[in-house]
């Protein structure tokens, strides 16, 4: 008999097959939703990147703007890459806590910045007359989200703090 956890929680070897199955489906139902949200979260700003633009940006169809969706993550990633140099030089130098915070801000808006320079300039269907600009809108339109995630993580964490004492 294997030995039961110190909490009492059943390992995945205690489980049945029946189990096994019941969660196995409910954590790719879970990953799916998640992924679904991303996406959403991802097509509204492309959307808003497109209208914001107000004409630099033209689609052949509307199946361009799910192109430049689903190529998001790939050109993202891509971007990180060329940048992993200039971050791990930032994370090697003597900085305060605010200047790493600061420079990390910097580092991910370059990464949006040059993540949506490679969608706009290989997604099919998509024509752009001035890249930098849509780019840069989104860069900031991210920026801005981060802002307004972090002040409501804040005001959330003061809030937590006042009801406590």
């Amino acid at each position: 008999m294997e030995p039961q956890r110190p909490d009492g929680e059943p390992t995945w070897s205690d489980l049945s097959t029946r189990e096994k199955a019941s969660a196995a489906l409910g954590i790719t139902g879970l990953g799916l939703g998640i992924l679904a949200v991303l996406a959403m979260a991802m097509l509204v700003g492309v959307l808003a990147v497109v209208l914001l633009s107000n004409g630099l940006i033209e689609a052949d169809s509307t199946s361009s703007l799910v192109w430049a969706v689903l190529l998001c993550l790939p050109y993202f990633l891509l971007a990180g890459l060329f940048v992993i140099p200039v971050r791990l030089a930032l994370r090697l130098m003597a900085m305060s806590g605010r200047m790493k915070r600061g420079a990390d801000a910097a580092i991910s808006v370059a990464t949006t910045f040059l993540g949506a320079l490679f969608v706009e300039s290989f997604t099919p269907g998509l024509h752009v007359e001035h890249p930098w600009l849509p780019a840069l809108l989104a860069a900031l339109l991210v920026a801005l989200a981060n802002l307004v995630i972090n002040y409501i993580e804040r005001r959330k964490g003061r809030r937590s703090s006042e009801l406590s004492l």
